[in-house]
Order: C-alpha cells, then structure tokens, then sequence
C-alpha cells in the first residue's frame, strides 16, 4: 500500500482564511482532538468566484474546507474525521457561503519514517521542535487500515492512502492533488 500526502488545487491563487471571529485556537485542528464547540467556524476570502461550489476542496489557512461530497465520501471510507461546519465571508462583498466543512482529522499517526526520511529543525535553537521535511518515506503498513489520517511527526501533513484516491477518482472529487513519496522541494504527483 502507498501513501500520499492530501493538497488542495484551486483554479485562483488564493488562500480561505481562518478569521479572528472563532473562539477556537485554530492550531487544535492540527492535533486530532474532537472539536469540542457546536458552533460554526468562519473564514474569509477577498471574493467568490463563480466556479466556487464546484471545488471539493479548497485552499485554507486553517483548518482544510471541504465540499458535502467529499464529506460524504470520507464518512463512507469510515475515516475519523469530524466536519464542523463552516461560513466562508468575502471581505469585498460581505456575502457569505455555508456549504463547506471544516475537517477535522482525527486520526494522528507516527508514519514518517524517520531514518529514510530528510529533515531538518525547523529552529538550529529548538533540535528537538519541530521539523521542516525536506523528503518523505513512509513507514509501510503504517496507517494500519485507515485511509485518511495526520501525521504525527508534522502535523500539517494528511496523509491517505490508495484506496482514498481511488474513491476520489470514482467519484470525480474536483480540487484534490496527492504527492508522493519523495523531494518535498521538487514534488511529483498522482495522475487524476
């Protein structure tokens, strides 16, 4: 089995962001715990583009926005995920958009192979902190059946595995990429 790691591919080079509005810290998304609030999480864009709904997935500051559709696959998959709802604002405008989702994942899983790999302290001050991960191997049978997960060792990266992007496939999701093994500088993707 081969992993991959999840980006999001949006036709305007534009980012969704996570806004001063939520009460929640925005880096808890990133450490597999249960968001504990029933209350919508909003991020902002400078304006909506007309093709807008047909992404599944969007480019975000913050947590990763998601498509219904998408949701739905991710829950047929039987991944740990959970999906918080979410209100997208255009600061030029001032409309609002509430069809996608933030999502959460819940799983947090030690899959970098950590001899095979190339990294490097994020900070020469903290060798111990955080990393900068300059090439990726995985551990293999690592993410021991799920299909969508966060990676332990760097926390920004979700990684999911064959059968996610052959259900993406099938299911014509719109705005996935996945990179595989390899440069992080220089990196290669799956053919969609």
């Amino acid at each position: 089995m081969s992993y991959y790691q999840l980006f999001s591919n949006y036709e305007r080079d534009v980012f969704f962001s996570y806004t001063e509005k939520n009460t929640y810290d925005q880096s808890d998304l990133r450490k597999g715990l249960v968001y504990p609030l029933d209350e919508k999480l909003y991020y902002s864009v400078d304006k909506f583009d007309p093709y807008l709904n047909e992404y599944d997935i969007l480019p975000t500051i913050g947590g990763v926005l998601v498509s219904i559709k998408l949701k739905k696959l991710i829950e047929q998959l039987g991944s740990d995920c959970q999906f918080i709802p979410a209100v997208i604002k255009s600061t030029k405008s001032g409309e609002s958009n509430e069809t996608f989702f933030v999502m959460n994942v819940l799983n947090l899983v030690p899959c970098l192979d950590m001899e095979k790999s190339e990294y490097k302290p994020l900070l020469k001050s903290l060798p111990n902190g955080p990393i900068e991960v300059l090439s990726v191997k995985y551990v293999p049978n690592s993410l021991d059946g799920h299909h969508i997960v966060r990676m332990k060792e760097y926390k920004g990266y979700i990684i999911v595995d064959d059968v996610f992007i052959k259900a993406c496939k099938v299911q014509k999701i719109k705005g996935v990429m996945f990179v595989k093994e390899g440069s992080t500088q220089r990196p290669e993707f799956v053919e969609m």
